[in-house]
């Protein structure tokens, strides 16, 4: 349990905690149509292939916390975070550095 000290005394702190897209950015509210997803490693049949897989998963606010998940505000973040798995590899996409003069 985390606790504050205040003059001598503790007392206990509230947990307070937002999630955010992975993929727009939206900040989660009460609704629950939030997904989960995480990439891992995966046994290929054929040699040379990476070893990388991708799990949807129906949020669930405990596992939410784990810093290896990825949040998902719905189907359209989901389906995106799919295709960036499936053409880049990954979920979160480097945004392009500015050119400079």
């Amino acid at each position: 349990m985390w606790l504050h000290e205040v003059r001598g005394k503790s007392f206990p702190m509230a947990w307070d905690e937002a999630f955010t897209c992975d993929i727009c950015g939206k900040t989660k509210m009460v609704a629950n149509h939030w997904w989960m997803a995480t990439l891992g490693d995966a046994a290929c049949c054929d040699e040379g292939q990476p070893l990388r897989s991708f799990t949807l998963l129906p949020w669930n606010d405990s596992v939410s916390r784990n810093s290896d998940i990825y949040h998902l505000c719905g189907s359209s973040c989901a389906t995106k975070a799919l295709e960036r798995f499936m053409t880049a590899g990954t979920l979160v996409l480097e945004l392009p550095r500015p050119i400079r003069d």
